[in-house]
């Protein structure tokens, strides 16, 4: 049977671009001898969108639309299943599910179950501020058995700082230290995992990342080859 896995990228460039590097990886690890079938429909959205969104609310229905026009393209083209490498972009999720013929996994729901299967109680989610507002991961992890905690507020705008200069590509090492910092407040805070709920926050963590700290990107790079390999 054809399989494809069609990607919603455009919405940081540079973890669209690890995603592809990440999941061709894992594809090779688990034997296979291709490529992975995998083809990526950039959103045509004004960046000034991508910035807003890291901090307010405001521009949040601007952002369907051009999510779901990339999906039905990508269905056009041969995809077999989508995936929106994104956090903040869930909150549209089930919008750009109800477009598309096609599975399409969710960023969220991937990583709260690893969360449970690592048997984590309460983590903090870190991303931006739709992310946080809208509570997406909320939800997922109620299921999986775990508790979701958010940073400080002054934590909070530290992160969003972090994800702007990220997407900027003006990230360096004060990004990382401060970052750094966040994690270790929010394991004072009572957590036992940290979730990078951003898929920018990858780019500012040092090469090796704690046990307790979960890249949701990579959990989602996981769970899509995973599934084109049971297809």
């Amino acid at each position: 049977m054809k399989r494809k896995l069609g990607v919603i990228g455009g919405l940081g460039t540079d973890t669209a671009a690890k995603f592809y590097i990440d999941a061709e990886r894992m594809w090779h690890a688990a034997g296979e001898p291709n490529h992975i079938p995998l083809m990526i429909e950039n959103i045509q959205s004004p960046f000034s969108l991508e910035q807003s969104l890291t901090k307010t609310m405001a521009r949040v229905k601007e952002l369907k639309d051009f999510l779901c026009q990339a999906a039905k393209s990508l269905e056009q083209g041969g995809a077999t299943m989508v995936v929106l490498p994104c956090n903040t972009a869930h909150v549209h999720i089930e919008a750009v599910r109800n477009t598309i013929s096609i599975p399409m996994l969710s960023i969220t729901e991937e990583t709260a179950v690893k969360l449970s299967t690592y048997k984590i109680k309460v983590a903090a989610i870190l991303g931006t501020r739709v992310t946080r507002l809208s509570k997406i991961y909320d939800q997922e992890c109620n299921r999986a058995g775990v508790n979701a905690l958010y940073p400080s507020e002054s934590d909070q705008l530290i992160v969003e700082k972090i994800i702007q200069r990220a997407l900027s590509w003006k990230n360096n090492e004060s990004d990382t230290k401060q970052l750094l910092r966040v994690i270790d407040n929010a394991i004072k805070q009572g957590a036992d995992g940290v979730v990078l709920a951003c898929t920018d926050l990858q780019l500012c963590m040092p090469g090796k990342s704690p046990d307790f700290v979960f890249d949701s990107m990579e959990t989602l790079a996981e769970a899509s080859v995973k599934r084109l390999l049971e297809t």
